[in-house]
């Protein structure tokens, strides 16, 4: 017969993966899950870029010009003219029936305007309820009537008897050139993808700790046994979410071989620093999940009160809606998450390859956010046992 192992790390450790191996759902909720859901999201972000969305074009002039307008914004990638419609009222049916994305008015008498100097008014309409379809339709048809515009403008000016160059200039006497910086294609993979994976795993990640930390609190013993079986405190939690916290780590270099693998996208950045914030950020919501499943009074507490710090975590950290723009409150609860440093890091070195110092204080950042949630749980840990070891059987004392 083996001897049974000294109370410490390992004891605990061997004990957590014995648990894990005699209930499937949880050993799917570590890995698999969260990787079909990757999967999910890879095959829906596929395509990188929403094209060939539809708008309709309610033409009321009839002319050349409207129809070659009309062309124009068929010919762009972004969007197709899949309906042209009589009037602005059943387009408007069309869009709040969301068979069309945009509306196109092109105003009556909008060729005679053109040719007699006056700037006819061309409307666009969209949904800017969906945020990123609307802009894209506003893009892509300010684009098209812009070059259009342009076009006709140096075309008539020829036919007055300027040159090219001359035209040109006239048209535009202060050239702009945009340069967009670190996303020029505007791929959603690196904007949403990238970004809604590692939002969905620390998530996960937090529950699975809660879940683990939880089981023991309702068991024969609770904290105290735990902890005696660790010998301390440190060692019986770190035996508690070490396991956890290598299936996070696989999960999450898993989606970072789908982001960086299946979609090639670029990696610019340091690769030792984002192994490092990799790490602490898994660190960090297991730290988190175990404090928070301390705090509360049971498992259903417990797993309620994660929801609602890290569902929500995504619009408090910076990606979609700026945090300078933010009111005090959303910053701090914005701060409060290891997912808000953790995406300004993926940031900062994947999508802009920052220098390492620019990252500087956002790693500081969540590391101060480990130390304080792994120290806090260490805290209660240490009380809980204290506070249950008095339920602990001890066993009896034989003297001579």
């Amino acid at each position: 017969m083996k001897r049974p192992l000294r109370p410490g790390f390992q004891r605990v450790l061997r004990r957590e993966l014995r648990q894990i191996a005699a209930r499937p759902a949880l050993a799917f909720l570590l890995g698999p899950y969260p990787l079909l859901l990757f999967v999910l999201l890879a095959t829906v972000f596929w395509a990188g870029l929403p094209t060939s969305l539809p708008v309709a074009v309610v033409d009321l002039d009839r002319s050349q010009i409207s129809r070659q307008i009309t062309r124009m914004v068929d010919d762009t990638p972004e969007l197709t003219v899949t309906a042209q419609l009589p009037t602005l009222a059943a387009a408007k049916q069309s869009l709040l029936a969301g068979k069309v994305y945009g509306i196109l008015l092109i105003p009556e008498h909008a060729e005679r305007d053109v040719l007699s100097g006056t700037a006819p008014e061309i409307v666009t309409f969209y949904n800017n309820q969906m945020l990123t379809v609307g802009g894209i339709v506003a893009r892509a048809t300010g684009t098209a009537i812009g070059t259009f515009s342009v076009g006709l403008s140096v075309q008539m000016r020829q036919a007055r008897g300027q040159s090219t160059e001359d035209a040109l200039i006239g048209v535009t006497p202060i050239p702009i050139q945009q340069s967009p910086l670190f996303n020029p294609a505007l791929d959603y993979t690196q904007f949403l993808l990238a970004t809604v994976m590692p939002t969905v795993l620390h998530i996960f990640i937090c529950v699975s700790a809660v879940l683990c930390i939880a089981r023991d609190r309702h068991s024969l013993g609770g904290m105290a046994r735990l902890v005696r079986l660790g010998g301390t405190p440190i060692r019986a939690l770190a035996g508690k979410l070490v396991p956890y916290g290598i299936a996070g780590m696989i999960t999450l270099f898993c989606a970072d071989a789908i982001i960086f693998g299946t979609f090639e996208a670029p990696f610019l950045g340091s690769l030792g620093l984002h192994l490092v914030y990799s790490v602490l950020f898994v660190a960090t919501c297991l730290s988190l999940g175990a404090l928070l499943a301390l705090v509360a009074g049971d498992t259903v507490a417990a797993l309620g009160l994660t929801g609602v710090l890290t569902a929500p975590a995504f619009g408090f950290a910076g990606i979609s809606f700026p945090r300078f723009a933010m009111n005090g409150f959303s910053q701090a609860w914005g701060a409060m998450s290891p997912l808000t440093p953790y995406l300004h890091l993926r940031t900062d070195q994947v999508v802009r390859g920052a220098d390492v110092a620019v990252s500087l204080p956002a790693l500081a950042w969540l590391a101060a956010l480990f130390f304080l949630y792994f120290g806090l749980a260490l805290w209660l840990l240490a009380r809980q046992a204290q506070g249950t070891g008095a339920l602990v059987p001890q066993p009896a004392k034989v003297t001579a």
